[in-house]
């Protein structure tokens, strides 16, 4: 294992940071019964999370399913279909541009399904990335960092909705930090490690799933099977903040899903995510949104 002062540079990664220049162009969050986008090709690129429910996807003629905790990427001027089963889904996800460029990257408007000839568009597709890494990340991703990556989305998608100061710029770096992300779950696959980064990827989806509950480091640690100390340094090399962070974003992501879908009282909600009273859940969440919960619902 490194020290930890090393700084681990992956082959081509100085090569990658100066190409990109994320553009995050729409990112949503939302809850939708069955659904079905038929074959198309995008200008952009696509990044879909399966938060939950179930669906299909079809990219090049290859079919799979979609399943909760998968993420899927679909380049500019890729054949793709998707569609979402009965009763509901949750699919968080966002259109970007890898390197932008003025003015080319200068649209927003949305492609329905039935096209797949972009002749008429040309000029406003993106330009290939023909790194490596980049161009790895195709389809279907199952790796141990897909629910930070969903994270992200909807952190990225909130704040793109509550159109705060410097939003774009808020949001576009979400975005890298989501590319950093994939391309780590990458590298520690190929190269590996003492310690199952799925181990981590479970305590981090029980943190998730049960965040209106009073969860202790020790319970994520068993769940990982690691050491307090190693749980703690390994989490923050594979997610980029703490436990105690993760757990204070979850329940914050969980109070906006519920905020934007009921009607319920803050008090509910700070009983439901996980909050001892409404006054420490109004606090965590002007601390991680910058705004009182109040204003929030109000702009939602």
């Amino acid at each position: 294992m490194p020290s930890t002062d090393e700084i681990v540079v992956a082959p081509g990664e100085d090569d990658l940071f100066g190409q990109l220049r994320p553009y995050l162009r729409r990112c949503y969050d939302s809850r939708r019964t069955a659904w079905h986008i038929g074959q198309r090709r995008l200008l952009d690129y696509l990044l879909v999370y399966i938060a939950d429910g179930q669906g299909m996807f079809e990219l090049d003629g290859v079919r799979c399913d979609m399943q909760p905790g998968d993420l899927f990427w679909v380049p500019p001027d890729t054949l793709h279909a998707m569609r979402g089963h009965a009763p509901s889904m949750r699919c968080p996800y966002m259109h970007f541009d890898l390197i932008y460029q003025r003015p080319r990257s200068h649209w927003n408007f949305h492609i329905p399904d039935g096209v797949i000839d972009l002749r008429p568009w040309r000029s406003l597709l993106h330009p290939p990335v023909n790194h490596p890494a980049i161009v790895a990340l195709r389809g279907r991703i199952r790796g141990h960092t897909n629910s930070a990556v969903g994270d992200l989305i909807i952190r990225a998608s909130h704040e793109m909705s509550a159109r705060g100061p410097h939003t774009l710029l808020h949001a576009s770096g979400m975005l890298l930090q989501i590319i950093a992300l994939l391309l780590r779950g990458t590298w520690w696959r190929e190269h590996g490690t003492q310690v199952r980064p799925e181990s981590l990827a479970r305590a981090a989806t029980m943190m998730r799933d049960q965040c209106d509950r009073d969860i202790s480091i020790e319970q994520a640690c068993e769940i990982a099977g690691l050491s307090a100390s190693q749980f703690r340094s390994l989490f923050g090399r594979h997610f980029g903040c703490s436990p105690r962070q993760y757990l204070r974003r979850a329940r914050i992501d969980k109070a906006r899903q519920l905020m934007e879908e009921s009607s319920i009282t803050f008090t509910r909600i700070a009983e439901q995510c996980g909050f001892a009273t409404v006054h420490s859940f109004s606090r965590a969440f002007r601390a991680v949104t910058g705004q009182s919960p109040r204003q929030y619902r109000h702009r939602g």
